[in-house]
């Protein structure tokens, strides 16, 4: 029985429920990092384009888009410090695999990637990756900060991923610092307000207890049934369950105290706590329970969170009113040690003073409560942040990468915006290509816009040889050489024109001509006819020839012997006698003029005589004997020239022969006979040349020897006489000496004569022999030289059936030739007709050439107006570049794998988290809906995607989100404060409070954060947080103040009354409720999150205000609404007496 009324199973139960929760409890910084990302509302654009680009392929999808940043700090990067970056992103792509990185995109790729990934100046580098999601975020950051470390260079690794997981882990980190302070926070107060140190440990436990039991079942709820869960529901069911949980036991422990105080045993006291106590704080519990869990019909991630206190609340109202009875009831007083006295419930002077003076004056009171938080609420501006990178610290190294791309780039170079078009359709044509680039131009131009990335225009500028204008400079300078070549084409008709009428005189000419070539054609055709018939004469005549040729060889033969005879026989023995007697003539001669000359006067003349007779007659044979040597030499060179040309001569005539046989027309002749004549006569001279040059000169020398020894002879002779004379004439004494003086002068003569004579003499037969030995040799050669003419007449011979042949084979073409004559005579005439009629349409040509280059002027005038107009600004590709190698990494890297989707990148030129570039997104992307209406993609789906797309989604969803979460929970708030207070006006009354209390705290606290957070901007989640927190956790005090005022006697006091003892009641309860709430919020602070930050400083000011006017407005507006006066005062008198 003791153990039932102790509530010792109570004990049990929450033990073994708390060593549940804590084993069920999942890995909550996992959790929190996986369901950190906010969600929206699937049909939002930004999602429509999420959907959309993780569809894309080339291995993209379900990827993390990573940016990884090289910065020298120093200045522009070095040669060594670009080889080390080159370096580490080499050992990037050598470990794609084990970083999990599908693609990557590094600076020199390209001039696109130049261009857009490497600083103005050259001391920022990036990187960007696609990594797998197959690991977490977290272990992805660690991996590539470890992978990307590079010497002499600063590396960070960001991305919106990588910033939102900071982010994540940031919160964790806060809401253990938050965790540590609030305790300690609490514990201080609660020893403040009860002065006990045991009372503040029991509160801390049961209000533990209820937050493990609680949290292990959200994230339970989170792992196995995707419960609503974001970065924010572990700390605001924190900050909710260790607040309202003290607030909850101050209420109870007080009245338990109280109870204590009046005598009842601690069983009775506490069953009377918790009947009574109990009953406010499930009035209060179920109000906020409606308040959070109105929280789950929000469409919005974020809001929809929260849904978790409401968890947490509902498990906290039961450890209260179930664990708190066991220690009430084991403890008793000694839970309040080392307190002694337990005094009743004890009254607050403050809120005391304002119910009366609300009392005495509630008109002036509402005024001024009024007049003091009306400028707060005129002054609000709501103008929030929703750039989350700001609730990440500046000493994040992710944050820090973030910031150095902002600096060194566009501030929009970050997070670029990212325009989806989806197509039923490929895109990947000429048509589309242009509604693109288009598009693109559109976007370049609006304002806020830094640079535009498309298909069309990969590296964010236009490709000038793929617009109209550059393509008409091509054709205009195309027309310009035309005209030219048509000016030289309308000179040349003209020229033309007078060639046709010379052409058509030449044709008439032609014409004629060609009836003569027929007429001739036909001629030879009768002439090759003949010619063939003729063919075997010749072949005949040709075999005659060769044996006239024979004939001359064998003729040719025949005189050679003739030669060698003469040179042989007597002729050679008279040569040799000549050759042997002529000295032997010169030696007498010379011993007759040596005896003359040595004899004095007297001469034996008949000796003299004797011998002269002897020389005399030698001489003259001698003589003789030479001359007929001579007369047969001449003989010779005429037998040897007769001798040729007749053999010669005979060839010929037998070479006519044959020829006139073969029919041949003269001018044939004319060339065989000169050929023949050539070669005969070549013959010929070689003979004459070397018989007459040796012949010729022997012959003379053998005359005038012949002659000298002839007249020597003759000498002797009358020498011979004149000594017979001296002899006869002996008597004649008288006369001897001048006889013999005589005779000795002419022996002295022929002396001398017979010393010239005779050695020549003997010359001149040498040379007589060895030239006719010459004449011998130039008779072989001439016989060899006539054995090769007769072997070329054989070949000849052999060749003529050839020939025959050849000339049949002519007359045959003859025939055809006399055909096409025939016809090229007809054809003639049609050209003769046709060059007429083309003389005559000459002109008309000429004038059509001028008419044409007149036409090009103008049409080049319209084309170069054309080229400079704006219309000629306009893509085009031709379909040889659109599939060439060239465009492909344009088509890969802005067209997905099904070439059905393209994307435009936009980076605006400022923050992309700013209000003004959320708007531009949303202007651009309704713009591009508009431009493609009526075009080939106008069913396309169009969503643009990025962070300001993403912001200005959220501002929408959560804007809109905010107002019909805030009136579910008004509403469920005001029906369970109706079924309270038993009132339709005091609801009324409470949340207008509420409300008022929240706009001036909002207002107030954006004032602060300007001034402390030195920021001009809320948090935007900042508004909503506080708002539910303000709501939720304010309206506890209206119902502890309103419960209060129903549990006094309303027979006994007046409305006015009543609430007047209320507020100086509870105003005790209210205040250090506030007081903890206000703490509990406070060591949110710390924690370093700008959101959580505002958000407490909200509450804590919005406590302040509703701490103030509401015993103020509840008073007031009771008062008025129930018209009974100076009640209070009489009432005080009575208590008084």
């Amino acid at each position: 029985m003791r153990f039932i009324k102790n509530h010792v199973g109570s004990l049990i139960a929450w033990i073994l429920i708390v060593v549940i929760s804590i084993f069920m409890l999942p890995n909550v910084n996992q959790l929190t990092r996986e369901h950190s990302t906010i969600s929206l509302p699937a049909n939002v654009q930004s999602e429509v384009a999420s959907t959309i680009g993780n569809h894309w392929g080339h291995h993209q999808n379900n990827t993390y888009q990573v940016v990884a940043v090289f910065n020298n700090q120093d200045g522009a990067m070095s040669k060594s410090d670009q080889k080390s970056v080159n370096q580490t992103i080499r050992y990037l792509k050598r470990h794609k695999s084990e970083l999990g990185i599908k693609s990557m995109l590094t600076p020199y790729e390209n001039s696109a990637t130049k261009k857009n990934l490497i600083s103005k100046d050259k001391t920022t580098e990036l990187v960007q990756l696609n990594v797998s999601k197959k690991k977490s975020v977290s272990n992805i950051n660690k991996q590539l900060t470890k992978a990307v470390k590079t010497d002499g260079i600063r590396t960070y690794i960001t991305g919106a991923d990588i910033l939102q997981d900071d982010f994540s882990g940031a919160i964790q980190e806060g809401i253990k610092k938050t965790e540590v302070i609030s305790v300690i926070f609490i514990f201080i107060v609660l020893i403040l307000v009860f002065r006990s140190p045991i009372v503040p440990l029991i509160s801390l436990l049961t209000v533990g207890v209820s937050f493990i039991t609680a949290f292990s079942i959200v994230t339970n709820l989170v792992k196995n049934f995707n419960f609503p869960f974001s970065n924010f529901t572990q700390v605001f069911m924190v900050i909710v369950l260790f607040g309202i949980g003290t607030d909850y036991n101050i209420l109870l422990y007080d009245r338990f105290k109280a109870n204590l105080g009046n005598g009842m045993d601690k069983f009775e006291a506490a069953k009377n706590a918790q009947w009574n106590a109990g009953k406010t704080i499930l009035m209060s519990g179920s109000s906020i329970l409606i308040g959070f869990s109105a929280l789950g019909l929000a469409r919005f991630s974020v809001y929809k969170s929260a849904a978790g206190v409401a968890v947490g609340v509902a498990v906290l109202l039961i450890v209260l009113l179930t664990l708190n009875m066991f220690f009430m009831t084991t403890m008793g007083k000694t839970m309040f040690w080392p307190v002694k006295t337990f005094n009743g419930e004890s009254e607050s002077p403050f809120w005391r003073f304002l119910s009366k003076h609300s009392l005495a004056h509630p008109i002036i009171a509402l005024v001024l409560v009024l007049a003091a938080l009306s400028p707060f609420y005129f002054t609000y501006q709501n103008k929030l942040n929703y750039d989350d990178t700001a609730e990440i610290a500046d000493s994040t190294p992710s944050k820090q990468g973030f910031l150095i791309v902002q600096k060194h780039f566009s501030k929009g170079t970050a997070e670029p915006a990212t325009l989806y078009i989806k197509s039923n359709h490929t895109l990947d044509n000429e048509k589309d290509l242009k509604l693109i680039d288009q598009l693109t131009e559109q976007i370049k131009h609006t304002k806020g816009v830094k640079t535009v990335a498309s298909v069309t225009q990969p590296s964010g500028s236009k490709i000038k040889k793929l617009y109209v204008n550059s393509q008409m400079k091509t054709v205009n300078n195309g027309v310009s050489t035309a005209r030219n070549g048509l000016g030289k084409l309308s000179a040349g008709s003209q020229q033309m024109t007078n060639g046709l009428n010379s052409a058509a005189t030449g044709t008439n000419q032609l014409n004629s001509g060609i009836n003569s070539a027929a007429t001739g054609a036909n001629q030879l055709t009768s002439g090759l006819a003949q010619l063939s018939s003729g063919g075997n004469q010749m072949t005949n005549g040709l075999n005659q020839l060769s044996a006239g040729s024979q004939q001359l060889v064998n003729g040719m033969n025949q005189m050679s012997q003739q030669l060698s005879s003469q040179l042989t026989g007597a002729n050679a023995s008279q040569l040799q006698q000549l050759e042997s007697g002529l000295p032997q003539i010169n030696n007498g001669i010379q011993q007759l003029n040596s005896a003359l000359q040595s004899a004095g006067t007297s001469i034996d003349t008949t000796g003299i005589q004797s011998n002269l007779q002897n020389v005399a007659s030698q001489a003259q044979i001698i003589g003789s004997q030479l001359e007929q040597a001579g007369n047969t030499l001449k003989s010779i060179q005429g037998s040897a020239g007769s001798s040729s040309s007749a053999s010669l001569d005979s060839v010929m005539t037998q070479f006519k022969a044959a020829e006139s046989q073969a029919n041949l027309n003269d001018q044939q002749k004319a060339v065989m006979e000169g050929a023949m004549q050539q070669i005969l006569s070549g013959i010929q001279s070689q003979i004459a040349s070397q018989t007459n040059s040796q012949t010729s000169a022997l012959a003379s020398q053998l005359q005038s020897v012949a002659q000298n020894l002839q007249t020597a002879g003759n000498a002797d002779k009358s020498l011979a006489g004149s000594l017979q004379n001296v002899a006869g004439s002996a008597s004649s004494l008288q006369n001897l000496n001048t006889q013999v003086a005589t005779l000795k002068a002419q022996v002295s003569q022929l002396a001398q004569a017979s010393n010239v004579a005779l050695p020549g003499a003997v010359s001149a037969l040498q040379q007589l022999t060895s030239g006719l030995n010459q004449i011998q040799s130039a008779l072989g050669q001439g016989t060899n030289a006539l054995g090769q003419l007769n072997t070329g007449i054989n070949k000849l011979a052999a060749a003529s059936p050839q020939l025959s042949n050849g000339i049949n084979s002519a007359y045959s073409g003859s025939q055809q030739l006399s055909a096409g004559m025939g016809q090229l005579s007809a054809g003639s005439l049609q050209l003769n007709t046709g060059i007429n009629k083309l003389a005559q349409s000459s002109p008309q040509i000429t004038n059509g050439l001028n008419q044409l280059n007149s036409g090009l002027g103008e049409g080049q005038s319209y084309l170069t107006g054309l080229q400079k107009s704006a219309a000629a600004e306009t893509f085009y590709i031709p379909k040889s570049v659109l599939h060439s190698k060239t465009f492909k990494p344009a088509i890969d890297n802005y067209m997905s794998s099904n070439r059905k989707i393209t994307k435009i990148t936009i980076v605006f030129d400022t923050n992309p988290s700013d209000e003004k570039a959320t708007k531009d997104a949303e202007n651009i992307s309704n713009m591009a809906r508009k431009s493609l209406k009526g075009t080939a993609l106008s069913n396309a789906t169009v969503a643009m995607g990025g962070q300001s797309s993403r912001i200005n989604d959220i501002k929408n969803t959560a804007s809109g989100d905010f107002v019909r979460t805030a009136a579910i929970m008004l509403i469920g708030i005001g029906i369970a404060l109706m079924l309270i207070t038993h009132s339709l006006l005091q609801p009324v009354y409470i949340l207008g409070s509420l409300l008022l209390a929240y706009i001036s705290s909002l207002s107030i606290n954006h004032w602060l954060v300007g001034i402390f957070m030195h920021r001009s901007m809320l948090a935007w989640n900042t508004p909503f947080f506080s708002f539910i927190m303000l709501i939720a956790l304010g309206v506890d005090y209206s119902i502890f103040l309103m419960t209060r005022y129903r549990e006094i006697d309303e027979n006994k006091y007046l409305p006015g009354e009543r609430i007047y003892y209320a507020c100086a009641i509870i105003g005790t309860v209210v205040i250090s409720a506030a007081i903890i709430l206000s703490g509990t919020f406070a060591a949110l602070i710390p924690s370093g999150i700008p959101t959580l930050i505002e958000v407490a400083m909200t509450v804590i000011v919005g406590l302040i205000i509703l701490v103030i006017i509401l015993p103020i407005v509840m008073t007031s507006t009771i008062y008025l609404s129930y018209p009974i006066r100076n009640h209070v005062k009489d009432n005080q008198n009575k208590r008084k007496d």
